[in-house]
């Protein structure tokens, strides 16, 4: 469960940090993070505002990295505690049965 969940939620974590990094450059090619910056400027009134796209990946790397370790973390609980409760209480069961309805019989002449 360990390894499973840490391949998981990394694997998860790179295609967001790709997605994220496609999609701010062609953000920032066609000018739309050149315009949010000018609508901050005017809005409150700043002489500069930036946002900076270096910090912005590395802020994501270090929040998706905590949340691998907590994501994979509350795996591994989860599946501890269900292995307990299944040695004590014994696991569940579940039996099918194939019955025809009353209605649904036919003869074949």
């Amino acid at each position: 469960m360990l390894r499973f969940s840490v391949l998981f939620y990394a694997s998860m974590l790179v295609v967001f940090l790709v997605a994220g990094t496609l999609l701010w450059a062609a953000a920032s090619g066609v000018g739309v993070i050149d315009n949010i910056e000018k609508f901050v400027r005017e809005l409150f009134a700043l002489e500069s505002f930036r946002i900076s796209g270096f910090k912005l990946f590395t802020s994501s790397l270090v929040g998706g990295l905590v949340l691998v370790l907590l994501g994979t973390g509350i795996n591994v609980l989860m599946a501890v505690v269900y292995n307990l409760t299944a040695d004590v209480v014994g696991g569940v069961e579940v039996t099918m049965l194939e019955e025809d309805p009353v209605g649904a019989r036919r003869s074949v002449v």
